[in-house]
């Protein structure tokens, strides 16, 4: 995803997920050797199951992105072709 996607989901998640508060979230810059990943990928740290994960998932689905949950965090990216 190009950077200001990634910052359009950055705002739809602090609009609507109420579980953000408090959380580490980053913008991690492409990676030209993922094979996995096309753009920027978005980290959001995990405390606790409290309805954060659905909340992202809804928005990565809206939004044609996909959601995996790694060490603590559930990193939100736009899939290779």
């Amino acid at each position: 995803m190009n950077r200001e996607q990634a910052l359009d989901v950055i705002k739809e998640i602090f609009a609507l997920c109420h579980h953000i508060e408090g959380r580490s979230i980053k913008l991690i810059s492409p990676d030209t050797n993922s094979l996995l990943s096309k753009g920027y990928q978005i980290h959001i740290e995990r405390k606790n199951n409290d309805g954060l994960d659905q909340c992202v998932r809804t928005i990565a689905n809206h939004n044609n992105l996909t959601v995996n949950s790694e060490d603590g965090f559930l990193i939100i990216y736009k899939p290779q072709s």
